[in-house]
Formats: C-alpha cells, structure tokens, sequence
C-alpha cells in the first residue's frame, strides 16, 4: 500500500490511513479511485479553491448519532464547526430513529449491563520506518455506537441502517461479510481514541485489554428492528475473519488506482483536474461557482419542480414508500426497460425481434421486477413493438453500445456534477444516437406538449451532444425518442443541427436547474401531489399525526 501512486492534482502526505469499518455501504458505482484518496485525510487539491460548505447536512445519520450522543453523554462528539444545519425534514426522521435506536437498544440488553463508550474505537497500527524516518499510519475505525460492560469482557458495536433490518417480516439482505468482519475486528483489537484536533491528525489511541466476546448487531432507525448478530464470537475468531474476507478488500480500496466517473465525483478532491470527467460547460445555463458542489440528474430537477423538500430528502436516501413510489405502471417500466437493456446487451449483438418478447405475456420478470396478469401482458406487448425500432438494426457492428450506464459530467460554470443513465448511447455512420425509451399504455399521444419539455432527460441529451461531449461527427449526432405503445412504436428524431430545438432543450434544462442551483433551504411546496408523497412521513409541512405519513413496505 505505501507504493501507491499519488494522483496528479493532489498533494500532502498520503501515509495515514484511515477506513471506517461499519459505514454506510460504498455504492457499486463508486469510484474506485475516489475510494483511495478519501482514505487519506491528509491530501488535498494541489490549486486550492474557496470553501464552499453544504447548507444543510448531507449524511442522514449525523442528526440522529448527535441525539444519541445527547441522551448518552450529555453532549455532542462532532466538532461544533464541522456540524451543519439539517433541512426540518431530517431533524424529524432523526427525532423517530432516536426513538426506535433506543427502545431496541433496551430489547437488546434489558438488565442494562453494556455501558455507551464515549469514545471511538479505533485499530491502529505502523509499519518500521523506512530509509528517511517515515512509516505508514493505517487506522480502522468502527463507525456505530460502542459499547462494553464494565470489565470490557464483552464489546458490542451497534451498526444503524436508515429502514427496517426486515422486510415483509424477514430478514433483509445482509451486510456484506467483508464490511462486517472489519467491524468484528476493529471491535475486538481497537483502542479507545477521541476525535482528533484536524480531520489530518492521527488518532491518540488509548490500549485496552481485548474482550472475550463481540458482537455486531444491526438496528433499522425506521422501526427499531433487530436481526440475528451479523456477528458472535471471539477475538481470534473475528480476526481470522477480517485475515480471510476484509484484509484483501482492503488492500484493493485503498490501493486502487483505476477512474470510474459518477455521482461521488461531487465530493472528490480530484473533480478539478480528473481527466475522466467529461466537462460540458454550461449545460445547465447556470453561471455562478458560489455554491456547494453537488451531484443533480434529471430524475433530481423533476422531483425538484414537484417540490423541493421532496428532492432533498430523497437525495438524503431516507426511508421512503415503494408503494408509492413503484406503483404498478412505474414497475411495469422498469420491467420493459430491464428486459430490453438484456437483450441490447447479448453478446454476439443483433437487433430485436418481435420473438424476443416473454415467452409468457402473463407472467414474467426482469432485473427483480415481476409482472403478472394484465400488467405483463401489457408489458410484453409493448416489448414486441419496439423490435420495429429496434436501434441497433442501425448501430455500427463495430462501435460499442452502452446500454443504460451511468454517465457522468462537470458543468464548470454552476460547479455540478451531472449524471445520467441513457437507455441506449450507440453509433450510426459515426454519429452518436442517444436513445430514450419510455413506455406507456395509451394508444395515442395525449396533449401536444413538445417532446423535449415531457422528457427532459431527452433535452438534456440534446445540449450534450450539441456541445460535442461524446466526439464523432456533431452534426450528424441525434437524440431518438421512443415511445412504446400497445398499437406501435413512436420516433421522434431532434438533431443537434436544428438551431431552434436545441434552444429549447437548452430552456428546458435552465428553467428546472436554475431555481434548484439558487436555493439553499429546499422548502417544502404543499400541493395534490403530496397525496402520493413517498416521504410525506418527514415532511415538515405534515403534522406529525396526519396519516399522510405513508403506510406501506419502506426501505
């Protein structure tokens, strides 16, 4: 690990180490290299820029850990600077996941023999120093709430997860055994440390006699569920455990060197100068570099426009209603989409038939969303009408086909990372098609509302692929819009090359990203729709007792 290559664009000492074992779950789709440079808190950007902290809190779990903190300590552990405001909204999931923390907590223990550690637990270890003096510093640090009866014979680390550890009444999936066997570990040899003076400094750790038992147990904030231990057993049984499954998933976070774009570029040390990050100034029409950097999709500025407390907290990945959220026509969409992204994706590639249609027009499923009855019927049909339009008659055999990747890109102007997820991105005679595809059960278009303001992901591939963001031949390159319908298939084409339409996308994508960019509380906008809120349960604009808080499978 001490070999690992220093990125262009950073600077500072990259020998200290510090993973937090416990965490919230690294997204699939994370840089592997964003991975490694947040694991060393000493780097930072070689050309300094001005600070630009976030208005509101942006880790859920900080409100609620604050509370617990309170209520066990008496006080806080976060640096009174480092801690932000939180929207109204978070505050009232926090005040419920306290709450439900604390009544299963007392399931857990109910003689009350495990005392709270106000201290972190931290595993800290050197390597000999080398030909100058230097050494490497790694640190494991437990992230949950601690705790220890008064010999310290048994350590229990408590790990929180935002909805219900079940679902439907069993078990949800469990954490990954490699996370799991590093909060073992680091439960079972760590030492108690406060938290340092600079997020740079390293650990005073405080030895302690190792435990004879640990355990690590979860707990939903959302209802106060509780599973079976992730783990129970001793010292030597936790580290064979972190030596077998979290040792070399360790090595390879933080050893990675490999650039994979996405939504966490927002909080990289690296946005500035990585040169895998497509740029794509001015997309938004925003120009103002004051505010925070963050991630925004076309999904986020939609839910925006409906109301913005509702985008907020479904960008703080809080407890929300599937049933409101997936109803039967938005899980039929996503089954035609997981079933046409299968079959763009067979290796060797050829295009659609209406014989790839299920098999079964009344029963069928894709990517795990299943369909039964009408719905799949529907579902299948609209399947074999897109065989007609089916992009890849057309796609050059050589040229690769990305089928519903995410993207990601900078908008320097307004300092946002953009991501996107196109259903098909190919290429024709040369030119990049950008393919949407929705479905729908009408048989004919309703309204006469111009396709770029219906499907603004539609616009904002315009503007991208106007600004040459993709290479190949520009004018030449198109948007394709295609709209399943139980009697056909719709195209609509919209070119680069049509002044006008790209005037409008460029409208589209301003108007909603405007208001979104500027504002810095994210109010909530009562109206119809928070009938079908899916997280009307933390709205503020909810009284408490309304049944407005949604009742149905959350997660």
């Amino acid at each position: 690990m001490t070999d690992w290559p220093l990125p262009e664009g950073l600077t500072g000492d990259p020998r200290l180490i510090r993973v937090f074992a416990g965490g919230a779950k690294e997204g699939a789709e994370d840089c592997p290299t964003l991975r490694a440079v947040k694991a060393r808190p000493r780097l930072r950007a070689a050309h300094r820029t001005p600070y630009k902290p976030d208005d509101l809190e942006t880790f859920a779990l900080a409100p609620v850990m604050r509370r617990l903190d309170l209520l066990e300590f008496g006080r806080i552990r976060d640096d009174p600077a480092r801690v932000r405001p939180s929207h109204p909204g978070l505050e009232r999931f926090a005040e419920h996941a306290a709450a439900q923390y604390l009544a299963a907590a007392e399931s857990l223990d109910p003689e009350g023999r495990l005392l709270p550690d106000h201290k972190y637990w931290v595993r800290q270890t050197r390597t000999p120093a080398d030909s100058g003096g230097g050494r490497t510093v790694y640190e494991l640090r437990a992230w949950g709430r601690c705790y220890a009866d008064r010999e310290r014979t048994v350590c229990e680390l408590r790990l929180l997860r935002f909805g219900s550890v079940r679902r439907g009444g069993r078990p949800r999936a469990g954490r990954d055994p490699a996370e799991t066997a590093m909060a073992a570990y680091v439960a079972a040899y760590g030492g108690r440390a406060a938290e340092p003076a600079r997020w740079g400094d390293e650990h005073e750790v405080q030895d302690v006699t190792a435990p004879r038992r640990i355990r690590v147990v979860e707990i939903g904030c959302l209802d106060g569920s509780v599973g079976e231990p992730l783990f129970d057993g001793t010292p030597e049984e936790a580290e064979a455990a972190y030596r077998r499954l979290a040792a070399p998933r360790l090595r390879a976070t933080v050893d990675a060197v490999h650039r994979r774009p996405g939504p966490g570029c927002a909080a990289c040390r690296l946005t500035a100068s990585c040169p895998d990050l497509p740029r794509a100034p001015g997309v938004l029409g925003v120009a103002d570099v004051s505010r925070p950097r963050r991630t925004l999709s076309v999904t986020d500025l939609r839910r925006y426009a409906k109301c913005p407390a509702q985008e907020h907290l479904r960008r703080l990945h809080l407890p929300y209603d599937e049933g409101l959220e997936h109803d039967r026509h938005v899980t039929r969409g996503h089954a035609v989409h997981a079933w046409l992204q299968r079959l763009h994706e067979r290796t060797p590639r050829r295009p659609c038939t209406p014989a790839d249609a299920p098999a079964d027009p009344t029963d069928w499923e894709a990517d795990g969303w299943h369909l039964t009855g009408a719905d799949a019927e529907l579902g299948a049909r609209l399947i074999g009408r897109h065989a007609a339009v089916c992009p890849l008659r057309h796609a050059d055999p050589e040229a690769p086909v990305i089928a519903e990747r995410l993207l990601a890109f900078q908008d320097p102007e307004a300092d946002v990372v953009l991501v996107a997820k196109p259903d098909l991105v190919y290429r024709s005679g040369g030119a990049v098609v950008w393919r949407e595809i929705k479905s729908t059960r009408y048989r004919a278009p309703r309204g006469d509302e111009d396709v770029l303001e219906r499907y603004p992901q539609a616009a904002l591939a315009l503007v991208l692929l106007a600004q040459g963001v993709f290479g190949g031949d520009v004018r030449r390159s198109r948007v394709e819009v295609e709209v399943l319908r139980p009697t056909g298939s719709d195209l609509e084409l919209v070119s680069p090359r049509q002044a006008d339409r790209v005037a409008t996308a460029r409208r589209v994508i301003h108007g909603l990203a405007a208001p979104w960019h500027r504002d810095a509380i994210s109010a909530p906008r009562p109206g119809q729709h928070c009938a079908r809120c899916e997280v009307a349960r933390w709205c503020p604009a909810v009284p408490p007792s309304s049944g407005a808080a949604a009742v149905g499978e959350q997660r």
